[in-house]
């Protein structure tokens, strides 16, 4: 039996080789396990985003039994995002399983199966690392690819301005950080104008020292340190202070490499952001381009082989079709801890 038959069984079918790479490596990251983002497949490759011109105003008395106001009509606007694909191309080569199945046995598939697996999950992990790069950047209202190009500017997109930076002169003592956070808190309440649940903040390295360091929120975070102990958690890489959730933001070594050497959030930076707010933070899935999943609802990751016309290995591919938006990019803030 030729060895590229093996590739035939449904071991290795489209929809069991998708199955697999969405199974066990999914590890979004931070911004992942924080469940900012609703996710969610669709059957295009392009989604469009509708803003709508809700603005709150006051009536004005009219005469009883006249005529009332004239209420101007909400301006609607449609913005189509084209969903980026991102692939993977590897190759699995006879050579690599000579000397690992037994000609002719039954567990031959399984074999072949485990090099093609170990390949599978080496990139489903870079496109893990990508998805949260890209949410990232949504939190950071500019979404861009590794390179640090712009893929989507949402506030060019939304034809608005970024809002300023906030600096929160954390390396003067004086500092009153509460009162920054109290006054940051109004900006983004002005600039969302909706309910919401809390308010979160991503923090670089350097921040973070400074802002557990203080003599205003010491006591705070040492607070929750000792809590935590007390329940025998792990380091405490999260804590409220000032009526914001503060996340210290950990990069990674490899991924700030895969990065341009940056890490994801600047190390005197931090980036606020509104969570319970109904699609104000969105990730859509477009289906894979194989005849396949043509008009269907997209998912996470999909795999697939291909052999090869010389009978010498399989060419393999693992891919996503992502993208991710903030729909109302006003509502982001940048910190500094610098002073303005």
């Amino acid at each position: 039996m030729p060895m590229l038959d093996v590739f035939n069984d449904d071991a290795f079918s489209v929809t069991s080789m998708t199955a697999r790479v969405n199974e066990g490596v999914y590890v979004p990251g931070q911004v992942g396990r924080l469940g900012v983002f609703a996710e969610e497949g669709v059957s295009t490759t392009s989604i469009a985003v509708e803003a709508r011109d809700n603005e709150l105003t006051l009536v004005a008395p009219t005469p009883r039994g006249g005529p009332g106001e004239t209420a101007g009509r909400n301006r609607d606007k449609l913005r189509s995002f084209i969903i980026p694909h991102f692939q993977r191309d590897d190759t699995v080569m006879a050579d690599e399983i000579q000397g690992r199945r037994c000609f002719g046995t039954e567990t031959e598939v399984e074999t072949v199966q485990t090099v093609v697996d170990r390949k599978s999950t080496r990139h489903a992990r870079a496109l893990d690392a990508t998805l949260e790069h890209q949410r990232v950047g949504a939190l950071k209202g500019i979404v861009t690819d590794k390179a640090g190009a712009p893929i989507y500017n949402l506030y060019t997109e939304f034809g608005i301005a970024a809002p300023g930076t906030v600096f929160f002169d954390l390396g003067n003592a004086a500092t009153a950080v509460r009162t920054k956070c109290y006054d940051l808190k109004m900006l983004m309440e002005d600039a969302l104008e909706d309910e919401y649940e809390g308010i979160h903040a991503l923090v670089g390295s350097d921040f973070w020292i400074k802002l557990i360091e203080h003599r205003s929120v010491k006591e705070t975070y040492l607070n929750t340190v000792q809590a935590a102990e007390l329940r025998g958690d792990p380091a405490v890489d999260q804590f409220e202070f000032g009526g914001i959730v503060w996340h210290r933001y950990r990069t990674g070594r490899k991924a700030k490499v895969a990065n341009a050497a940056a890490p994801f959030i600047p190390a005197d930076k931090a980036r606020f952001f509104f969570t319970g707010v109904p699609d104000l933070f969105i990730t859509r899935f477009a289906p894979a381009d194989y005849m396949e999943t043509v008009n269907t609802d997209g998912l996470p990751r999909y795999a697939k082989i291909v052999p090869m016309k010389n009978d010498k290995g399989v060419d393999m591919e693992v891919q996503m079709n992502v993208v991710n938006l903030c729909t109302r990019p006003g509502t982001l803030f940048e910190g500094s801890s610098a002073a303005a």
